[in-house]
């Protein structure tokens, strides 16, 4: 618990580390990532600030919106009132002092009067008849008496244009006692005739009977009315009805512009950093990571020294590192070239590069490590006492190149010599260490060594001979392009074949013989490319492919997803399947996982018609395990068949171990006629399987010769070219 809080700052320190690294070996790697960072993160602010701008300017416009909306509200109640009072014959009437008793009788409890309400009434000649409501309180303010006078003046200039019927929507700002109303001409009802005079209905924007937050809506509204021309903000069309043309009342947005401005910048700056934030975790977590990489190479450079040093104590003769290898070859040949050196020296050069595997050593050497290093110790004492060797060194891989100049001319013989030593040189090494040894020796072209020796690593690495000295006088080169060409090659068919979700297969059936006809004892079904592979690559070459990659499993998960597709369907109800499987996906639990997953979402019944075919050579590898494997498949219902039994070196004490359901038997005895140690075994192979129900089959049958000869030995199951008229698929 007590250290866990210096972790983060372990990390720092890490980090600090390995970005003083970076500034001292790549400075211009670094500034042009940081360049790149500064560009990204000024282009998410702005594309960010732009994004919060347009927002905020969205709001202010739908807010600008809503308030003309109640604007016209408001405005259109007002202008309901003035229309219905103003075209009334009482008033009319009372207008032309023909009924003085209107005002008494129909205003006194009137509501149009009333709740921050007022009514203003003028003769012909722009004289007050009535001025009455709790707008106007006791007596109108002179500047809210200025404004409407002049709306008064604007209704006159209205009816003389033939408005006259018409209500128009006005304001008057006077601070806290700011009005909106309508006004309109008092005229007869239904006539055409001269206005009497001219009707204002107006009410304060903030009213008794409104609730806190339409009050508080009113209040914004009129903070926000102006006339001033050029106003950015939304047209308040509604209340400017009454005033010139070029003139309108504009609701001002809220918010000025370099305040908007301020709050886009707010509002992208959590974004921002949380961007920035993860961009500077993942290039923390990069520095780390490229730390840790950096330590281990620093570890395997000291484990390099280490067996350097520890073999250079053991061995006679000098030994170098790789490096140093490189050095001494590229300074003879600047020695030679500047004739400080005699040119019996400027012979050419051959290598010999042997890779030690520990396969199995002795009790007494407890560690892998100990024992490659006795290993190498030991086969470079023996290196350093052949006559040619130029100079000794350690490789990767635990390798030990070996420089030769030949003594003569004649390299050729002495080649040959050297690679018969080099043979029993690897023989003793197996015999007497117990370890295997395989190598190559082939020419050191003076030109280019650093490329020749990286070649070199590759095909020891990549090649799959696992033992013996192979003879490449050409150099490796080749060798290294072909390899790398098919590493090209298998990362394309492995990435083609990843996205394959289906294929095409052939059904050969294994045929049982049943009275005087054919039955078949199950189908196996063989794999066919798909058409966009078809022509390129065999299948054969596919399955290499995909062995080297270890995707092999891919191949077995479709084939097994296929087959139980097939079982499934009607036409195939009656019948048996057999699927290939590969030993790697066997071998790995979490693709032996994935197969038993299948397995489970199918019947009992359509597994017992599923058989799996594993290879005689993957059994014999890690038999334990093997017969683990295939129990838990027969606990599942699933039938097994060893496939090419005879080609490898299993046991016929397996058979007793694994005690399959079918054996196939490899399709080199099936022609090997009237040879008596093939009849015998197949004669032993047909009795062990009557005596513990396992069905033999004999694969390869191509003629109705091979056919009728091992009938008469008591085969009767056959797979062959021959029944290849009923295979189907």
């Amino acid at each position: 618990m007590g250290a866990s809080p210096l972790r983060p700052n372990r990390w720092l320190r890490s980090i600090r580390r390995e970005w003083q690294c970076q500034r001292r070996d790549h400075p211009r790697r670094l500034k042009s990532a940081l360049l790149i960072w500064v560009v990204f993160s000024a282009s998410l602010a702005g594309v960010l600030a732009q994004q919060r701008w347009q927002l905020l300017q969205q709001r202010q416009a739908r807010q600008g919106q809503t308030d003309q909306g109640l604007l016209e509200l408001r405005v259109n109640s007002h202008k309901i009132t003035v229309l219905d009072w103003g075209h009334w014959d009482p008033l009319y009437g009372y207008a032309g002092g023909e009924d003085p008793s209107f005002a008494s009788r129909e205003l006194e409890q009137s509501s149009i009067i009333q709740d921050g309400q007022g009514l203003l009434l003028v003769d012909a000649q722009q004289r007050t008849l009535l001025a009455k409501g709790t707008a106007i309180g006791s007596s109108l303010s002179a500047d809210l008496s200025r404004c409407l006078k002049g709306h008064l003046q604007q209704l006159a200039a209205r009816s003389k244009a033939g408005q006259g019927d018409q209500a128009f929507g006005f304001y008057c700002p006077a601070a806290e006692h700011s009005v909106l109303g309508a006004g309109t001409a008092i005229r007869r009802s239904g006539s055409a005739g001269p206005e009497r005079g001219w009707l204002l209905h107006f009410s304060r924007i903030e009213r008794p009977s409104y609730n806190a937050a339409v009050n508080q809506a009113f209040s914004r509204i009129n903070a926000s009315l102006s006339s001033g021309r050029g106003q950015a903000g939304t047209a308040a069309p509604a209340v400017s009805e009454l005033l010139p043309a070029n003139q309108v009342l504009t609701l001002k947005p809220a918010v000025p512009d370099w305040q908007q401005s301020w709050f886009a910048v707010q509002g992208m700056l959590p974004g921002w950093i949380g961007v920035n934030g993860l961009v500077a975790l993942a290039a923390g977590g990069s520095l780390l990571s490229l730390r840790q990489l950096r330590q281990r190479d620093l570890q395997l450079e000291r484990a390099r020294r280490n067996q350097l040093r520890l073999l250079r104590q053991e061995l006679p003769g000098p030994l170098l590192s790789r490096s140093e290898l490189l050095l001494t070859i590229s300074q003879a040949q600047a020695a030679q070239a500047q004739g400080e050196q005699p040119q019996s020296l400027s012979k050419e050069l051959w290598i010999a590069a042997l890779q030690v595997k520990v396969m199995l050593y002795r009790d007494a050497i407890r560690q892998r490590s100990e024992a490659q290093n006795q290993a190498l110790a030991w086969l470079g004492e023996r290196l350093q006492q052949l006559e040619p060797t130029r100079h000794l060194a350690l490789g990767e891989n635990n390798t030990l190149l070996q420089v030769i100049e030949p003594l003569s001319n004649e390299a050729r013989e002495e080649h040959h010599q050297i690679e018969q030593q080099l043979q029993e040189l690897q023989q003793a090494m197996a015999d007497v260490m117990q370890l295997a040894v395989g190598g190559i020796l082939t020419r050191l072209d003076s030109n280019d060594v650093t490329q020749q020796l990286a070649d070199l690593a590759l095909v020891l690495s990549l090649s799959e001979s696992s033992g013996g000295i192979r003879h490449m006088p050409e150099g490796v080169a080749d060798s290294a392009r072909d390899l790398r060409r098919q590493q090209s090659r298998d990362f394309h068919l492995n990435r083609s074949f990843e996205t394959l979700q289906d294929h095409r297969y052939a059904l050969e059936p294994v045929l049982e013989r049943v009275g005087d006809g054919w039955q078949p004892a199950y189908n196996e079904m063989l794999f066919r490319l798909p058409q966009e592979l078809e022509g390129s690559i065999s299948v054969q070459e596919l399955v290499l492919a995909l062995e080297r990659n270890q995707n092999i499993h891919l191949l077995d998960q479709l084939m097994v997803r296929r087959a139980i597709g097939l079982l499934r369907e009607p036409e195939h109800s009656d019948q048996g399947l057999g699927v290939n499987i590969s030993a790697v996906s066997f071998g790995s639990d979490q693709h032996i996982k994935a197969l038993f997953a299948q397995l489970r979402s199918l019947p009992e019944a359509l597994r017992r018609r599923l058989v799996l075919e594993v290879t005689e050579t993957a059994l014999v590898n890690r038999p334990e395990l093997w017969e683990q494997r295939l129990q838990q498949l027969r606990d599942f219902g699933v039938r097994i068949a060893i496939d090419d039994f005879g080609v490898g070196y299993a046991s016929i004490a397996y058979l007793f171990q694994f005690k399959p359901d079918f054996l196939k038997l490899d399709l080199s005895y099936s022609q090997r006629l009237d040879d008596a140690n093939v009849d015998a075994l197949v004669s032993f192979l047909v009795r062990y399987g009557e005596l513990n129900d396992c069905g033999l089959i004999l694969e390869g049958i191509e003629t109705n010769a091979q056919l009728s000869y091992w009938q008469q030995r008591g085969v009767r199951l056959f797979q062959g070219y021959l029944f290849r008229n009923q295979t189907t698929g």
